[in-house]
This record gives structure tokens, sequence and C-alpha cells, in this order.
């Protein structure tokens, strides 16, 4: 990728918001066990993924496959409802809930698996001898 102080910087915040939105061992600790020491609630990672992503996605020099992988994500997290009906009322959602959700386990996969494809395109081939 072309490399520029500003897309620096948003790689930078971007892929460690994407690392938080993909880190099932950082969420169980948080948000099913309650230990918040080092982690985020839901809805700050969420909004802290949301602006460095739409910078990210209008860069012209990435891959088109990590650009549909990326858009796709973008769309779930945005479609992810984040919280429960009960008779007939929107409560939101707990962290555990979000983190016990099969649809979040969806999204936190695809997230980890953009994360990976985005730091392994991003560093120098290995050579022989490592």
């Amino acid at each position: 990728f072309e490399n520029n102080s500003e897309q620096t910087f948003f790689k930078k915040v971007f892929l460690e918001s994407l690392k938080d939105i993909s880190d099932k061992e950082k969420q169980d600790k948080a948000w099913i066990q309650g230990d918040y020491k080092h982690y985020n609630i839901f809805s700050e990672i969420f909004e802290r993924f949301m602006s460095p992503c739409e910078y990210v996605m209008k860069w012209p020099d990435m891959p088109s496959s990590l650009h549909n992988s990326l858009s796709e994500l973008y769309t779930r997290l945005t479609k992810y409802e984040d919280y429960l009906e009960k008779n007939g009322t929107k409560l939101p959602k707990t962290d555990k809930e979000i983190a016990q959700d099969p649809e979040w386990h969806k999204i936190r996969s695809l997230a980890k698996k953009i994360h990976d494809d985005f730091t392994s395109s991003s560093k120098p081939a290995k050579t022989s001898d490592e």
C-alpha cells in the first residue's frame, strides 16, 4: 500500500481497532468475566473502528479482495443488532450477550481474517534465512 503520514496514522488506528473487534480472548475476559481493565465496552470499540474504516476503504491501492472483505465487515457491523426486543421494547444487549451472540462470532472471525490479511500484506517478504 502507498504510505504517507496520514495513511500511516489511519492504518495504525484502523489495525488497533480491528484487532479489538477480532480479539475473542479480551472480549471473553471483559465482556463475559467482567474484567474491563485492558478493554472497552462494545459501543466504544464499534465507534472507534467505524471512522478509520471509512477512510481506509477509500484507499485506491487496496487489493479488491481485501476491499470486499472490509466492505462486508463494515456492512455487518452497521447492521448488527446490538439490542433485544422484549415486550415490544428495544433494550440494548449487554456486552456479555454480544460476546455470546453467534452473529457476533461471525463478525469477529471476519475481522480477524481481515486483520491477518492486512498485517501480512504490509510486511516485507520473508527471506529464505527466516
